[in-house]
């Protein structure tokens, strides 16, 4: 079918009235855009209008008296070394997978997946029970074994609650950032550089530095600014290890000042507005250097790489590759497991004192951790499927319409990775919790929430699925005069379908373990994971943090294997 028969069939397919493919995909991204515009409006208002902290006080003055240099100082050192960290560990760990006979094949693909099966929060404090410098379990071990030495150490070794701690922790949460741009970008690199490179005596880690490295100067960038955006955007680590070390950061200080008696949701406003500033600089920042740093040699063709041979680094790479997965998931699921037996967190492990009472409360006499519990898995199979359903219907409005809505989708969708969910959180209590519109304490406050703060990622998923699908199909079907939508129900959707699914899982993962908007839009009447697991943390219920933890983790395990188990299905009966 020529160019301009298919034009004419997709823009027919999209015509059709206000209830048309064009019409509908409007309406959405315009539902989208008002979400993000209203609460950010509202804020610039709270924020500078007549009676605000600004307007009373001077801005300087305002931002001094919430200690916000003191905080800015710390957001900025905590992030810049994690972010370093994550940067190193990431770009290695994704060469050493993709590029040498150190990779773990399978085992290697769910390098980045480990630290997102859990929510993040029950992993900080998984890690928090193995290194509390007292009675964090690694700690105890550590102790004995010294003390099988004739050295006597009183607390530690290790001390999770310092700046190393929090650094350690943060780089580990953000290494999966760095892991998936650099990956995808050495899978699709033109491996004749690097084979170029050996034959000239170059040895493999000369390649890597002098050859490779530059190749992909794009996606190191891409996970730079990712790192960046993501460490000033992440709220359990910091709320978690940094209380305990008396390290305050930004996003925990906003949190804390609508939660403060008295509040001072002014502060906490003026704060997010100039946290989303900081953000939005760093996206305009990859805008800006991404095509100056257009190097990455893509070869025309799939073209496998011959695996760089390590010799006698093979195997030490390999554990380096395991260990990432040992300490990324099995290690802070080891804390937790021990520590939801026990009645009481304790770093003498009595075998005889281990029960299950802690699962019982959670499921029979704690209604509210029970609650909590259908709640983030409900929310997140409902924003997960709501999420995709929008997402590819957006992706397949842009694939066909004209230049002008293919913009406006892709710039709505895009707008709120640069606003972090904190800021999403405060600009949807200060609009949706009076008047008219006041839906707090429901279910449907957090949706909303979720879709607009995920939308982003929904929209990768989708983009992929739908380009995978390409346009002929329904151009068949506009021409045997199949109605728009039942062409995209009928066709499309289940051609997406292992796309859509894989999107999914991210989506649904994502939703169930939040944190960070939950804490402060979750309540008694919605109580959701991440927010009970936080309230528990403050009341000091460690036993029961465990117990659910670990709950809310096995559930996510299961429905994670059961959908990719779906996709594998259907991906072989389509082929």
């Amino acid at each position: 079918m020529s160019d301009v028969a298919g034009a004419a069939i997709s823009g027919r397919a999209l015509s059709g009235g206000f209830f048309s493919l064009r019409g509908i995909s409007v309406l959405i991204a315009a539902a989208i855009a008002l979400l993000i515009v209203y609460p950010i409006g509202l804020m610039v208002w709270a924020a500078f209008g007549p009676g605000s902290a600004v307007h009373k006080e001077g801005l300087i003055e305002a931002l001094t008296r919430a200690n916000t240099w003191l905080v800015l100082q710390n957001t900025v050192i905590v992030v810049a070394a994690s972010g370093a960290l994550a940067m190193m560990f990431g770009t290695l760990l994704a060469w050493l997978n993709e590029r040498t006979d150190a990779g773990a094949g399978r085992t290697g693909e769910i390098l980045p997946l480990m630290p997102l099966l859990m929510p993040q929060i029950a992993g900080v404090i998984g890690w928090v029970m193995l290194l509390a410098p007292r009675a964090g379990l690694l700690n105890v071990g550590l102790r004995k074994l010294a003390d099988a030495f004739g050295i006597e150490v009183a607390s530690g070794p290790l001390d999770i609650y310092t700046i190393y701690g929090l650094i350690a922790i943060m780089a580990l949460y953000l290494t999966p950032y760095v892991y998936l741009p650099v990956s995808s970008a050495l899978k699709s690199l033109d491996p004749s550089l690097e084979e170029a490179s050996r034959m000239a005596k170059a040895d493999a880690f000369t390649t890597f530095r002098r050859v490779t490295l530059p190749a992909i100067r794009p996606a190191l960038l891409a996970g730079l600014l990712l790192v960046m955006m993501m460490g000033f955007a992440i709220f359990s680590v910091p709320v978690i290890i940094g209380t305990g070390a008396k390290i305050e950061m930004l996003p925990v200080l906003i949190y804390r000042l609508v939660y403060a008696y008295p509040a001072r949701v002014d502060l906490a406003i003026l704060l997010g507005l100039f946290l989303t500033v900081l953000v939005q600089a760093l996206l305009l920042l990859q805008t800006v250097l991404a095509p100056a740093n257009l190097s990455a040699q893509i070869g025309g063709k799939a073209q496998r790489a011959a695996r760089v041979r390590l010799g006698l680094w093979r195997w030490p790479a390999r554990v380096l590759l395991l260990s990432f997965i040992v300490t990324a998931g099995i290690l802070p699921l080891l804390g937790l497991a021990f520590v939801s037996l026990q009645p009481f967190w304790t770093p003498n492990i009595n075998f005889a004192a281990l029960g299950f009472d802690n699962y019982r409360t959670i499921f029979f006499n704690s209604s509210l951790a029970g609650k909590a519990l259908v709640n983030s898995v409900v929310l997140g199979a409902l924003g997960g499927t709501i999420g995709m359903l929008i997402a590819a219907l957006l992706s397949r409005s842009a694939q066909v319409s004209g230049s002008g809505l293919n913009r406006l989708i892709q710039a709505v969708t895009a707008a709120p990775a640069g606003v972090p969910h904190v800021v999403v959180a405060v600009g949807f209590i200060l609009s949706f919790s009076s008047g008219w519109l006041n839906i707090s304490g429901t279910w449907l406050i957090l949706l909303l929430a979720y879709l607009v703060i995920f939308m982003p990622q929904a929209m990768r998923s989708a983009s992929v699925a739908v380009a995978q699908v390409g346009k002929e199909l329904t151009e068949a079907a506009a021409i045997f005069k199949a109605a728009p939508g039942r062409a995209f129900r009928s066709i499309m959707l289940p051609l997406m379908l292992p796309g859509l699914a894989a999107g999914w899982v991210i989506l649904f993962v994502q939703m169930a373990g939040e944190l960070t908007a939950s804490a402060l839009l979750a309540k008694t009447s919605n109580p959701v994971i991440g927010q009970v697991l936080l309230d528990l943390w403050q009341n000091g219920s460690f036993p029961e943090i465990a117990a659910l933890a670990l709950t809310a983790t096995i559930i996510n395990v299961i429905v994670v294997a059961a959908v990719l188990a779906f996709v594998r299905r259907k991906r072989g009966l389509q082929t």
